[in-house]
């Protein structure tokens, strides 16, 4: 039997891509998920008791408060938070619109950081909890995509603020973990304007032939759940995945 049955768990960005996959993950090791997202529809069609979805704006921090106040009265607990929900908009620094940035630094800082200060007061008081803020590979690795400048910044930020608060939470057991995935088959570049996307596409084929590939979600998302199941005292402070088969960037 998993140690994560019946825990109560929070993951943004649940309708697709890494969120939808750590939330699958997570039902199946026998957990309670309220999957939150923008839009919802494809979260509706579970016929699990155990998913709970919820539309929710996570730049709007009375949003988010009410989401959490929600499970809370539902299941009385947060075992865990997942902030997986992310912008990305390429553009040449040299380039991008105030509203492009601001967007990004919205949603990739202020939603992760109002999640954060929405569940830590209900682990605190139950006893301790778990937090894994996802970051991005693009922080350190410059081949991950071009353009990109404005959306590695907010996942440093992320990751600055997700070390900090690990100093400020451990006392209370509530361990903090960093996730940082490379590239992903997620559909991350759903809606991008396509001169943007083709300039940064072809910035991203003037830094070489190849790649190192792009992940499947499914394991990205157990490795996810994975940071949940350590004893109790134990957290991963930091950890990144990435693809490992050089692939002609053609092919993309």
């Amino acid at each position: 039997m998993s140690s994560l049955k019946d825990r109560i768990f929070i993951v943004s960005g649940a309708s697709r891509g890494i969120g939808r996959a750590v939330t699958d993950a997570l039902l199946a090791r026998g957990a309670r998920v309220a999957a939150l997202a923008r839009n919802v529809s494809a979260l509706e069609a579970s016929t699990s008791p155990d998913i709970l979805p919820l539309a929710v704006d996570i730049t709007d921090r009375a949003n988010v408060q009410g989401a959490i106040d929600t499970v809370l009265a539902r299941w009385k607990r947060i075992d865990g938070l997942v902030n997986n929900a992310g912008a990305a908009l390429p553009s040449p620094l040299a380039e991008v619109s105030p509203e492009q940035a601001r967007l990004q630094f919205d949603v990739n800082v202020f939603g992760t950081l109002y999640l954060c200060q929405a569940v830590i007061p209900a682990m605190r008081r139950q006893g301790g909890g778990r937090i894994v803020n996802i970051g991005s590979a693009t922080v350190r690795h410059m081949g991950e995509f071009a353009h990109m400048g404005i959306y590695g910044g907010t996942k440093a930020a992320v990751e600055r603020m997700t070390f900090e608060l690990r100093e400020e939470v451990k006392a209370d057991n509530i361990g903090v973990t960093l996730f940082s995935p490379g590239a992903a088959l997620t559909g991350f570049n759903e809606g991008w304007d396509p001169g943007a996307m083709g300039a940064a596409f072809q910035a991203w084929l003037d830094l070489g032939k190849n790649s190192d590939g792009a992940m499947d979600p499914a394991p990205v998302g157990e490795a996810i759940a994975r940071c949940f199941e350590l004893p109790e005292g134990m957290a991963y402070d930091f950890v990144e995945l990435r693809p490992n088969r050089p692939t002609p960037k053609a092919l993309f």
